[in-house]
């Protein structure tokens, strides 16, 4: 093989991830980058292998839908090197009875072993997906994840999972024990809810250090239950971004008074989840009360991305929270954005930063924000020079981008979206207030950023002091460098205005 030809091979090398989950079977397939990955294909089909169990049997009808569906993915399966699959089973496959005749028969199909894995070990490496996909201000950090037969709670810090629990408690057991024995909605939901909560605090009263975790820094759900969940709640206006205990409250109120049927669908339920939407919700409900939450974010990655993680990790060290950075990197090189621009925004968004900490935004995850949206401002360029910001937005809105979460990327949008032309305070109003002021506020220092480096050269970049109080900014600029740079002079006359729009007063002179 030529060199050439080595090189392309080595560049469309895949690897798939292949969970055979209770509820659903998930296929990822992704391109190795180092240290990360590019997500190629996404696959989901619903088997409910649980569905119908009885004596701890598979059912034929379950068993031939598993397989029908691991025949689908065989196809797209077929070009990859079998030692680039990993395939896991979990919760089912680990309690039925007859579970090694399907094993046995998926080894056929697709030329792999399947890795059956404890509940312990589905946590950790949901666990790992959490701490190596996203990006989380707090050091310690619990994850649950709601599965179709068991839930899996992991409590551990920035660099592992120090516990992990398994519980049989999942949305499709769930709803086969309580939703089908004909007592009614109400009285389903309360009856799980109610074995979740005796569940957790049996496991909290049976572990020290489990009491000394909950409800110690950020509690992040994983799995379609949880994303179901706050997908409904954001349709019908009872949360803005993550889970909270007023948003639950008003779910279960409509599930437990019947003013929904979930049989004939919600607002914003996929159909597929329609059937064990209660459970799921009533599961939910059950971790807010057991943990005592106020809130709960929803993060974008499961099982598969820690399977990647791990597969990654025997090619080169996966270094945690450095998987956002790449996806900044990768969006960058793919637009072809000029990184020494990209570079003089930075640092000037760094020093307007660092000079209002006192009385404005200051926190971490907000600073390493205002850094990527200053390198990611000029994105839309290669799309169309008009309206570039509005189209770098569009971009980041709906990209892939390994480590981020709904929220972030959403608020990494609206900062390239707002950092020219109109302000979009409206947008940042659909945040709580705190977050719309801080948004605000960013935004406000990437645009004066931006207007400052107009020359697109180092060598014009100003030497300015910042003094700043809650509502005002103040700019004093060296050696006339308003009155050499007059483009940037009244770019920031006019930012005076729309700022003050925002209640902002800015003022600027040279010195």
């Amino acid at each position: 093989m030529a060199a050439s030809d080595t090189q392309t091979a080595t560049q469309t090398r895949q690897i798939a991830a292949l969970d055979l989950g209770s509820n659903s079977f998930h296929l990822l397939l992704v391109v190795p980058l180092g240290r990360h990955f590019r997500t190629v294909e996404r696959l989901k089909e619903r088997v409910q292998l649980l569905a119908g169990c009885q004596d701890g049997m598979i059912t034929a009808d379950a068993f031939m839908r598993g397989l029908a569906c691991i025949g689908r993915f065989r196809q797209r399966l077929s070009a990859l090197d079998p030692v680039d699959i990993y395939i896991t089973g979990t919760h089912a496959l680990r309690q039925a009875k007859n579970a090694e005749v399907f094993l046995s028969e998926v080894k056929v199909l697709l030329g792999r072993e399947v890795q059956v894995i404890s509940g312990e070990r589905e946590a950790e490496l949901v666990y790992e997906a959490v701490n190596r996909g996203t990006v989380i201000p707090e050091r310690l950090r619990t994850v649950i994840d709601v599965g179709g037969g068991s839930t899996e709670i992991a409590f551990g810090d920035t660099k592992l999972a120090q516990i992990t629990q398994s519980l049989d408690i999942g949305c499709v057991a769930l709803t086969d024990k309580y939703f089908k024995s004909g007592d009614g909605q109400p009285a389903a939901y309360l009856a799980v809810k109610d074995e979740v909560v005796r569940r957790i605090v049996a496991l909290r009263d049976s572990d020290r250090r489990i009491r000394e975790s909950m409800g110690a820094g950020a509690v992040i759900g994983t799995s379609g239950t949880i994303e179901s969940v706050q997908m409904v709640l954001k349709a019908n206006g009872w949360i803005r971004h993550a889970i909270t205990r007023e948003g639950m409250a008003r779910l279960e109120t409509a599930i437990i008074e019947e003013q929904w049927f979930v049989e004939g669908g919600l607002p914003g339920l996929a159909p597929d989840r329609v059937e064990i939407f209660p459970a799921g919700a009533a599961i939910v409900s059950g971790c807010f009360a057991a943990f005592n939450l106020e809130q709960m974010a929803y993060a974008r990655v499961s099982l598969l991305h820690g399977m990647i993680f791990k597969a990654l990790q025997r090619q080169t060290a996966a270094a945690p929270g450095k998987i956002a950075e790449q996806s900044i990197v990768d969006l960058m090189q793919n637009f072809g954005v000029d990184p020494q621009q990209a570079k003089r925004v930075r640092q000037q968004c760094s020093h307007l930063y660092q000079a209002t900490t006192k009385h404005w935004v200051n926190d971490a995850a907000s600073e390493v924000l205002l850094g990527w949206a200053a390198d990611l401002h000029e994105l839309g360029m290669q799309v169309n020079a008009s309206h570039y910001h509005r189209h770098g937005a569009y971009i980041i809105k709906h990209a892939q981008l390994p480590g981020f979460g709904e929220a972030q990327q959403h608020m990494l949008s609206l900062l390239v979206r707002g950092h020219r032309r109109g302000l979009p305070s409206l947008a940042f109003k659909a945040f709580d207030p705190e977050m719309a002021i801080r948004l605000t506020q960013l935004v406000a220092l990437l645009r004066i950023s931006v207007i400052l480096e107009r020359s697109h050269d180092a060598t014009e970049s100003p030497d300015f002091q910042v003094a700043c109080t809650k509502n005002s900014l103040s700019l004093e600029f060296d050696a006339n460098w308003l009155a050499g740079h007059p483009l940037s002079a009244r770019e920031l006359v006019i930012e005076a205005a729309q700022l003050e729009e925002a209640g902002i007063e800015m003022s600027f002179v040279d010195i």
